[in-house]
Parts: C-alpha cells; structure tokens; sequence
C-alpha cells in the first residue's frame, strides 16, 4: 500500500497483481482489506488470449467440463452418450480432464510465481520470467502449488483407474488413496485462495467476482472431497447407492470448477477504465 496523489492509498493484492489488474484505490485503512467490488462491465468481456490467466481459466474450464460430463455419464448411466457408456472410455475422459486440471494448475503456478504482490510498486524495465522459485509468504502461490500437487494425484488416480486385474486392496492403495489426497490438496488450496481474496478476514464479499471465484471452488473442493469418502473400495461390491452418490458429488464438484473458471474471464476487465494516477 503507498499513498494515492488524490488523497488515500493504492492498494496492491497478491491477487489483483498476479492477474494484471491495476492497484486499487481506497479512502481509508478500513477498506485495504476489503475485496474490491466488481464492475458490470468486466462480464462484456470473454477474449484474453494475451494473458496467462485467460489461459488458466479456459484449460480449467475445459478439465471441469470432462469431469462433469464423466460423473454424470457414470451417475445417470440411461442418460449418457452411446460413446460413454463402456467404463474404459469413461476412464479416459477423467484422465484427460485430469491432464487439462494440471496444465492450468501448473501455468497458475506460473503465474503466481511471476506475479509476486512485492514488485507491484516496482518501476523499470519489466522482471525476467521464472521458471522456478519459492515463495512461502505468497498465499496465492502457496495455493497454486498446492492445487499443482492435487492435480497430480488425480493423474495418477485416473491412470491407474484404468488398471485391470487388481484387488480392492490395490485399488485402494493405487485409485482411491491419491484421488483422497489430491481431493485433501484442492480442500487446502480452496481455503488459502479465500483467505488470500479476505486477506483473512474471511468477509462476505457479494459484490466481488474474486470473491465468488474462491467461494464456489471451495465449495467444489468440499464436493470432491464427499464423492472421495464414498468411492473407497472394500472386500465386497461397493452397493449402487454411493457408487451414485460418489459420481453425483464428483459431477457437483466439477460444475462448481466450470463456474469458477468461467468468472475467472470476467475477472480479468474487473479494473477501472484507466490506470491510477502516477
């Protein structure tokens, strides 16, 4: 935060900044720690191929689209396409959605690590891009990484649901054991992006699009770890009631996803129409 030359201060967020966004400017201290309201306008707004963030958003919508279209294949079998109704072409379309998940996680790991709120007063030539980096102090970057890491997992969890041959052991230890940990790291990353949006006050935000964004992939992270708990495998046949509950709360999760990474668009022309005086 530094003084505004019209009186109050700007104020730069580890969020705002890592998208490109212009510092903010508040009249008083009360409201630096307050997300910064939304403008109509910014939804007019959907072609971004320029930014990083553009990117991230449309590989996460793409990844949430299969997930959804996977869950609710698997949750309402008579309903699903003709091409989706054998469990090996089910398979493939998490592990594809899974890889989409990852590419975006792994450019908003990027872009986290190249958007560090400290420089957001810096002037001069521009910063060289970093490929690696660590940045503990960052909440944005500590939830992209996290997220990264659960993005991951669901590779290896949608890989190896491909396996044939195996015991509800392996299954357990190979299927079940990484989608709950890569759920646990997308639970974790959820909750530290709204605490960055809040700057940890946790408020209630209606009028902010970050603030949405966080609050609806929390609440697609709590679905995912729901359909986590009732896909676990046991020595018997797993009965058709969580087998159904486990796809519908999956296909509640990635919807969630698609919203969020939808907003993320908009989010992207939520600024003022000019850069703030100098």
């Amino acid at each position: 935060m530094r003084p505004h030359p019209r009186g109050g201060h700007e104020v730069a967020t580890s969020r705002r900044h890592r998208k490109g966004l212009f510092p903010h400017h508040v009249r008083n201290h009360a409201e630096a720690d307050r997300p910064r309201p939304s403008h109509a306008a910014a939804f007019l707004h959907l072609w971004a191929p320029g930014r990083v963030a553009w990117w991230v958003a449309l590989l996460f919508a793409i990844g949430a689209s299969l997930f959804a279209l996977g869950s609710a294949s698997t949750a309402w079998p008579d309903l699903a396409p003709r091409l989706l109704r054998a469990p090996e072409d089910l398979t493939a379309v998490f592990f594809v959605g899974s890889l989409f998940f990852t590419t975006a996680a792994l450019l908003q790991w990027l872009e986290a690590l190249n958007g560090d709120v400290t420089t957001a007063f810096d002037a001069g030539s521009p910063r060289r891009w970093r490929w690696f980096g660590w940045l503990p102090h960052n909440l944005g970057y500590l939830a992209s990484a996290v997220q990264l890491v659960g993005t991951l997992l669901f590779n290896m969890n949608t890989a190896d649901a491909a396996l044939s041959g195996i015991g509800w052991v392996e299954e357990d230890l190979l299927v079940w054991t990484p989608n709950m940990l890569g759920c646990v790291c997308f639970l974790v990353a959820s909750v530290l992006a709204l605490v960055e949006v809040t700057q940890g006050a946790f408020a209630i935000e209606p009028r902010s699009i970050s603030w949405w964004i966080a609050i609806i992939n929390l609440a697609g992270s709590v679905a995912f770890q729901i359909s986590a708990f009732y896909s676990v495998a046991a020595p018997t046949p797993s009965p058709e009631s969580s087998v159904f509950l486990a796809s519908l709360y999956t296909w509640i999760g990635a919807v969630c996803f698609l919203v969020g990474a939808y907003l993320m668009i908009p989010e992207l022309f939520d600024e003022a129409e000019q850069a703030p005086a100098s």
